[in-house]
């Protein structure tokens, strides 16, 4: 029997080796492929983080007899730092960042960019007939053919003018073969695509013009607009002198002229914030859609608390009989996905052909005017959040003492006395932490308002950005992805930035409840 039984947690012990080297296997080479990928893409943060993060879980779960806790905790704290707090940090950080169209790379990239688009056609009929080939050392190159007769031949760093001995041209006039050069197939051609639409060369005719392809066999002279000295950082346009330097803002700048396209990324102080309590485009439906967010928070819950509380204490009633029937019922609206429940009552409150106006034989506009919008999206809030304050009012309402109630009557206390002076006190006692969480969660209940109203109707001072249903939280995501004026991550980030701290002092009010409520239990 003995041996049976060592032989049953031999085997029992083996799986577990063989399950953890599995799993650990699968963690490290995951790791192992990961890092250098993100190292190349020079993403240091998570290169790092996924090293780390690897070596740590590798020492605790390999380490006999030690790091009991943290075998348990480790999981949890590593997918925290990732999806948690990072996040939160990164957010943060884009709030004091010009981080929008037009300002999505860095300073390198958007100078080139600028340099590289300010190349100008000089006329029509500077049009050359091209050839593409490669030279003795391989790069790529062009032979042009301009009107006068004169063929060029150069690429990305330089050019000359070749012999007509040095050329054969076919029976179109068209270059066949080059000395020192080597004529692309049509195969080659295709291959190097890209490369060719890319390729500038530079013309030996003393204007600092180029040559680009602007089809498969022509190449037009192009002149540049834009030089960028980096000695001293700016940007010098050729034509007219004028200089171009950057400014806090990530942009190149000059006196009377508008900002170069495109700008980079980088800190910019509070200026978000700034902007959110000083530009009046931003501040005013901002505080609009702040006063709506407390608003409705507070009417959602006070509503299906109350809703809830009155169905709870209807259905513990002694005297009523099928009782696990009506709670049964009552509770489909909890149990319905959310949006699902959401286009459905969306599709109810349609103006037209909406099946709550043709119940009422009415013409109201549910989702088109401000007022009637809000009170549509309360309604359908109270439907869906009264049977969660259903079931923990009917929890709270039995755990409370028979005794108390009793004795209170005995006392010649009125039904209503009951209710008000010791009943809804005791339960508002034990709820109350609850209530404050729900509070928090519709503050930022972002489905909710999105996928019943999408925010609207519009909020015309807001130009077209904020609508008169938005809380905190989706007017967050329209400054991020809906703006007119393009994505405006930074502003967006400072929006939610506010927000986060709303929420969180909430959820500490919260916790400090919970923790009173438990001492005064």
């Amino acid at each position: 029997m003995r041996q049976l039984l060592g032989t049953k947690r031999l085997g029992t012990k083996s799986i577990g080796l063989i399950v953890k080297l599995t799993a650990m296997g699968m963690v490290n080479g995951f790791t192992i492929w990961a890092v250098p990928v993100l190292w190349s893409h020079k993403t240091y943060s998570f290169a790092i983080y996924f090293l780390v993060s690897t070596i740590a879980v590798d020492v605790i779960y390999f380490a006999k007899g030690r790091f009991i806790p943290g075998k348990y905790m480790a999981p949890g704290i590593f997918l925290l730092l990732m999806f948690q707090v990072y996040p939160a940090l990164y957010t943060g950080y884009v709030a004091f960042t010009n981080f929008s169209t037009g300002h999505f790379i860095d300073k390198t990239t958007a100078i080139d960019t600028i340099v590289s688009n300010s190349y100008m056609p000089t006329s029509d009929t500077d049009v050359y007939i091209m050839t593409i080939a490669k030279d003795k050392s391989g790069n790529l190159s062009m032979i042009l053919q301009k009107p006068d007769g004169t063929i060029v031949g150069g690429n990305a760093q330089s050019s000359r003018v070749l012999s007509p001995a040095d050329v054969t041209l076919n029976d179109k006039k068209v270059v066949v073969a080059a000395k020192g050069y080597k004529i692309f197939t049509e195969k080659e051609f295709n291959d190097n695509i890209d490369a060719i639409t890319n390729l500038k060369v530079p013309l030996a005719d003393g204007s600092g013009a180029v040559a680009e392809a602007v089809d498969l066999n022509r190449a037009q002279k192009l002149l540049q607009k834009f030089k960028y000295d980096k000695s001293k950082d700016e940007i010098i346009n050729i034509q007219d002198g004028t200089i171009y330097k950057p400014n806090n803002y990530g942009e190149m700048v000059a006196p009377g002229q508008d900002a170069l396209e495109p700008g980079w990324t980088t800190t910019i102080g509070w200026q978000n914030f700034s902007k959110i309590i000083h530009d009046q485009s931003f501040r005013k439906p901002l505080a609009a859609v702040l006063t709506w967010t407390f608003a409705y928070a507070f009417l959602v819950v006070a509503m299906t608390f109350f809703l809830g509380l009155l169905l709870a204490l209807a259905l513990n009633h002694p005297k009523l009989k099928a009782k696990r029937l009506y709670r049964s019922l009552l509770i489909v609206p909890y149990a319905m996905p959310g949006v699902l429940a959401a286009l459905v009552w969306a599709g109810m409150y349609s103006t037209d052909g909406g099946v709550i106006n043709r119940m009422l034989g009415a013409h109201i506009p549910w989702l088109e005017h401000p007022w009637w919008a809000k009170a549509a999206i309360l309604i359908q809030q109270l439907w869906a959040g009264s049977p969660y304050m259903f079931l923990i009012s009917t929890g709270a309402i039995q755990s409370l003492s028979p005794d108390i109630v009793e004795a209170a009557s005995v006392d010649g206390a009125s039904g209503w006395q009951v209710f008000s002076k010791i009943k809804l006190p005791l339960i508002l006692l034990t709820l109350s932490p609850l209530l404050i969480a729900s509070y928090a969660y519709n503050f930022s209940n972002f489905g909710a308002i999105y996928l019943l109203t999408g925010g609207g109707p519009v909020m015309l001072s807001s130009g077209g950005i904020a609508g008169h249903t938005d809380i905190l939280i989706s007017y967050t995501y329209k400054l991020a992805f809906s703006s007119g004026k393009g994505s405006e991550y930074g502003l967006a980030s400072a929006v939610s930035f506010l927000n986060f701290l709303i929420v969180a002092t909430l959820s500490i009010y919260g916790f400090r409840k919970s923790r009173s409520m438990e001492n005064m239990n």
